[in-house]
């Protein structure tokens, strides 16, 4: 792979993070985050979503094909970064380093998530919320997989953000950087809010 045709996909590849992928991720946790205030909200909500016309080519489009190549050519990322964190042992030096670690937490957390819906058919029941949450209570490993997955995943996105706007050149310089990080970490902070608070919330119906 040439120099100019790895730097053009691995801009497509940081933009696909945030658009619409991380708005995708942004929506699915402010949705499921209802389920905190009334859980009748997050049932009619979810229903709705489910049942959208033209569902399976909305998702292919803008869910499934965006992910499935961000996550291919992030493993490629992968496999090629060097792990040299012990020799140079700066802070964002690590934060590259966690930012791979998350995103294979991710990718093996959304396959798991997609197939455990597929197959245990949530849907067919008349309450969502409380066929899922039943789930989650009865299977704490399954829970407790949901935070891990839920965490790998906003902080995989929230620190993307600092690392598009690094790279597509909007902030420039240590200052402009930093406040961008601190900005980036105080939205994982508010995501980590609503995701968790949400899965507890389901949990307990």
């Amino acid at each position: 792979m040439s120099n100019s045709n790895h730097f053009l996909i691995r801009k497509v590849h940081s933009l696909l993070g945030i658009i619409p992928i991380g708005l995708f991720f942004a929506e699915h946790t402010a949705m499921n985050s209802m389920a905190i205030v009334d859980g009748g909200i997050w049932s009619a909500w979810t229903s709705f979503l489910h049942h959208m016309p033209f569902k399976i080519f909305l998702e292919l489009g803008f869910i499934f094909l965006p992910i499935a190549f961000h996550a291919i050519y992030g493993a490629y990322i992968v496999y090629v970064a060097k792990n040299n964190t012990l020799q140079y042992n700066y802070f964002r030096n690590w934060m590259f380093y966690i930012q791979r670690i998350t995103a294979i937490i991710t990718v093996l957390f959304v396959v798991w998530h997609v197939w455990s819906l597929k197959t245990m058919n949530f849907w067919s029941t008349g309450s969502y919320i409380n066929s899922f949450g039943a789930y989650l209570s009865s299977h704490p490993i399954a829970f407790v997989a949901y935070v891990i997955g839920f965490l790998a995943a906003a902080f995989h996105f929230c620190n993307g953000i600092w690392s598009f706007l690094v790279a597509w050149g909007i902030t420039i310089g240590p200052k402009a950087q930093n406040v961008a990080f601190i900005i980036c970490m105080g939205l994982m902070g508010v995501l980590s809010i609503g995701g968790l608070g949400a899965l507890y919330s389901l949990m307990l119906h």
